[in-house]
């Protein structure tokens, strides 16, 4: 049995045990969200503004270039929001100049974070209607010509942006900011407080819970998977199919598929994590896990994969689309390299019949 002096000493080694574990962690949050979370949001703002500059050429323009440059659009907000809530303010803990916004920054919480989730909802449909779009170009090729069209996708995306911003009209009742004076370090602090409306047990629970668990993450991430699946299963069927037959139409599909399958791919792997902690929100309601320093490291992970997600789509369209790269060469007069890639990416091997001998050629497909 511990005496009194031993119970102490326990107490204080699990005091400094765990002062030590906080410590570390906003170790852990300033290279995650400071360092290497603001680098991230550099490269994918100007990006994703690449992206929407080669998808809006006439020589891209299609329905399912419309999605993808909404989807850009989205990302750049989440990437803003990410700067403004988590990147500069653990860079700005830590940086003397910049002390002046950790201290003020949640006056944009408000209107900001429902704006920046209402964008983060608008990414996920927005993807979930480009597979399904895809899903019928490649699966129902029959139904496409009426439901692949440029004026469809419109309506679509315009849907959608009604549909996010209603779905998160009641965050913009959840909060209120208001400054707070420390008298230990002569510090006046804007902090962040819940409303009556964001405590009321509908809210928290209904809304925040489990509408968010369902209808952010696991309805459209449910028919992400299975079109996804779908679709591979498709590419694999046509490219057995082009090894007999070759098609240019069926390859430059077959290219467009790919990239699309990429980009959900690298979407359901990133997005993932946020799942989980949906999960463990809606099985924890008296909110135990933030108790633990394993979940505050696992939150700042799903949320900067969250914003690798908004910053990556770029580099797919790059390695995956073909006709991707050659409009982003053209645009930025890179002939040499283009002439190049035109070259190597655009021959495919064709039989031909001469005089009953068969012989190759080299057929370009631009």
């Amino acid at each position: 049995m511990m005496n009194s002096t031993n119970i102490s000493d326990h107490i204080s080694l699990n005091a400094a045990s765990r002062e030590q574990e906080y410590l570390n962690l906003i170790e852990f949050k300033f290279h995650v969200h400071g360092l290497a979370g603001n680098l991230l949001a550099v490269f994918g703002l100007v990006a994703n503004v690449l992206s929407i500059v080669v998808l809006s050429h006439h020589k891209m323009r299609s329905s399912t270039s419309y999605y993808l440059i909404t989807l850009a659009v989205y990302d750049n907000i989440i990437l803003i929001a990410m700067v403004v809530f988590f990147n500069l303010p653990f860079l700005s803990s830590r940086v003397t100049e910049m002390e002046s916004y950790f201290h003020t920054y949640m006056y944009a919480v408000p209107i900001g974070y429902p704006l920046s989730l209402a964008a983060q909802m608008g990414s996920i449909y927005t993807t979930v209607a480009f597979t399904v779009e895809r899903y019928i170009a490649v699966c129902r090729p029959l139904h496409a010509a009426n439901t692949c069209t440029k004026s469809r996708a419109r309506k679509t995306m315009a849907i959608i942006l009604l549909w996010v911003l209603l779905y998160n009209i009641p965050r913009y009742f959840q909060y209120t900011v208001h400054l707070k004076f420390n008298p230990d370090n002569n510090i006046t602090r804007v902090v962040r407080n819940e409303t009556d409306f964001g405590q009321h047990p509908i809210f928290r629970h209904v809304y925040l819970i489990y509408f968010q668990l369902f209808f952010m993450f696991l309805i459209p991430f449910l028919i992400l998977l299975v079109l996804n699946v779908a679709l591979m299963k498709a590419v694999k069927r046509s490219r057995q199919t082009l090894q007999q037959i070759s098609s240019t139409s069926r390859t430059n599909e077959n290219n467009l598929t790919v990239m699309l399958i990429s980009v959900i791919f690298v979407f359901l792997v990133c997005q993932f994590p946020s799942i989980i902690d949906n999960i463990v929100v809606a099985v924890d309601p008296l909110n135990r896990r933030y108790e633990s320093f394993t979940y505050a490291k696992f939150y700042t992970i799903s949320t900067f994969m969250i914003e690798i997600n908004s910053a990556v789509n770029f580099i797919l369209y790059c390695l995956f689309g073909k006709k991707f790269r050659l409009v982003f060469l053209h645009i930025f007069g890179l002939r040499k390299f283009r002439q190049r890639l035109q070259y190597r990416s655009t021959l495919y091997r064709s039989q031909t019949i001469n005089r009953g001998n068969s012989h190759e050629l080299e057929v370009s497909l631009v």
